[in-house]
């Protein structure tokens, strides 16, 4: 018996032969996708568990996160208006306060918004670096998501020292991995070459040999003084660290890759290794003057390469396919035109991505006896009829909004806009009540015109921006919301 038969639906395979059926129906039977065909005249009346009638409506993979940090989901919005450097030092300035002071309900909740946010904008797989990972890796099970976590291991911005760190990091591994029926797998998860220690890489590289089959996952070349930091730990550059602790190869994520350079995207190459690309963040903030990411040396040496929504709280976004839009607009504009096709976009946030995380045998792609991870995307709408170029709708057009239905390991988690694996009421009045308690036990002053910073906060002691004043006139409960 079919436990789920999806019809008249426009498929997007992304399989190899780049095949997309203009009517086709898809057969789930124990999570996994049985037959994707063309649609056959029986096929209307075909009897399964659940029938969904997708005629006018597109089919996609679900969709995959490839770098995303999820811990301080709920500070979205406070952070906005201020520059890079400030919202670094505020944000670990925020984070050691929440950690001693709201408590664990606080990051229980930010998860729980997290899952919902993702559900709702069609990730159906994560790839997270987090400080609180089990209660990401609850989180998302109960949601009925797919995520591979690694505990961020990073000892000079955390306080615990590297053989406390790395004994969580096995303790996670050991309890997390592979939970879920198989939904939740761990990673291994350095925070790069600024936030790691000597010692703690040599950590890392133990237990990725205890853990050989783990992904790496780490930041790299995300800052001008990456090789300067690198010597801090006794190599010449980020990418000679990880080859001295025979860290680099098919298994190792590099998250960023901002300041590399051709050499640095050849030898990335040849070890086999995968780029994770967050455009918005930077753009946002504007790494440097100079540099941005080495797309065609990447290409031409035929790296694999994602894409990612990093730190909620940079840019207050989660719609990974208008990162898509924005990396390509990001490319064309530093590079010219025509960098990346539609098609090529599709596959960073499908199969690519999957591959990266090592899952492109089970998901990525809409294949018999793959994984039933998917997506139902209403075009049939003035918004977007009559259209030709499906992809270029996919990633120039259409916005998380118009996904109405998610499916993961062939289970409906919301069909229609309807959430039906989460309650929404309750993740909501969560947030909403850890949040009060952050504004209320930080100082941070928060309206719907803005947000300004406590009295105590080092951007208060080290410098006046008029931004903050501005802030701070129009932060408490103003009834006409000017911003003038």
């Amino acid at each position: 018996m079919t436990d789920l038969l999806i019809r008249d639906a426009i498929v997007v395979t992304v399989n190899r032969d780049h095949q997309i059926l203009t009517n086709g129906t898809i057969r789930v039977e124990d999570g996994v996708i049985r037959s994707v065909e063309p649609t056959e005249a029986a096929d209307r009346n075909a009897s399964a568990d659940y029938v969904i009638d997708a005629e006018g409506k597109v089919v996609l993979p679900g969709l995959v996160d490839a770098h995303r940090h999820t811990d301080f989901t709920l500070v979205q919005g406070l952070f906005s208006e201020l520059g890079g450097e400030e919202l670094l030092k505020e944000a670990l300035s925020l984070y050691q306060t929440a950690e001693t002071r709201l408590g664990e309900s606080f990051f229980e909740a930010a998860w729980d918004l997290a899952c919902l946010r993702q559900l709702t904008h069609g990730v159906t797989t994560v790839n997270a670096m987090d400080f609180t990972p089990a209660l990401g890796a609850e989180a998302i099970g109960d949601a009925g998501l797919r995520a591979v976590i690694g505990p961020e291991l990073a000892d000079f911005l955390n306080s615990d020292p590297p053989e406390a760190q790395l004994a969580a990091a096995r303790d996670f591994i050991e309890t997390y991995h592979g939970a879920y029926d198989g939904r939740v797998w761990a990673s291994i998860a350095p925070g790069g070459e600024a936030g790691c220690s000597r010692r703690l890489w040599e950590g890392v590289a133990e237990l990725r040999a205890e853990y050989p089959d783990l992904r790496l996952h780490t930041h790299l070349y995300d800052s001008p003084a990456a090789d300067t930091m690198a010597a801090g730990s006794g190599a010449s550059d980020p990418l000679a660290l990880l080859d001295q602790l025979d860290l680099l190869d098919d298994r190792t994520l590099l998250t960023h890759f901002l300041h590399a350079d051709r050499s640095d995207a050849q030898r990335v190459a040849d070890a086999g290794a995968h780029v994770l690309h967050c455009p918005t963040v930077y753009s946002y903030f504007q790494a440097g003057k100079r540099a941005w990411f080495p797309l065609p040396a990447l290409q031409e040496f035929g790296v694999n390469i994602a894409i990612g929504l990093d730190d909620p709280f940079w840019f207050d976004s989660w719609d990974l396919l208008q990162e898509a839009r924005h990396a390509r607009l990001l490319s064309n504009y530093e590079y010219g035109a025509q960098q990346w096709s539609s098609y090529d976009l599709l596959r960073m946030l499908t199969i690519d991505a999957a591959r990266a995380l090592g899952m492109d045998d089970q998901l990525g792609s809409l294949e018999p006896d793959k994984r039933a991870d998917l997506l139902i995307v209403d075009v049939d709408t003035a918004r977007h009829r009559p259209f030709s170029n499906l992809p270029s709708l996919l990633t120039n057009t259409v916005t998380a909004g118009d996904i109405e239905t998610v499916v993961v390991d062939g289970e409906v988690l919301m069909e229609e806009h309807e959430v039906l694996s989460m309650d929404v009421d309750r993740v909501q009045d969560d947030a909403t009540r850890e949040r009060d308690r952050l504004q209320t036990e930080t100082g941070w002053e928060t309206s719907l015109t803005g947000s300004s910073p406590p009295e105590s906060s080092l951007l208060r002691r080290v410098a006046g921006r008029p931004l903050l004043r501005a802030a701070k006139q129009y932060g408490r409960g103003v009834v006409s919301e000017h911003l003038g």
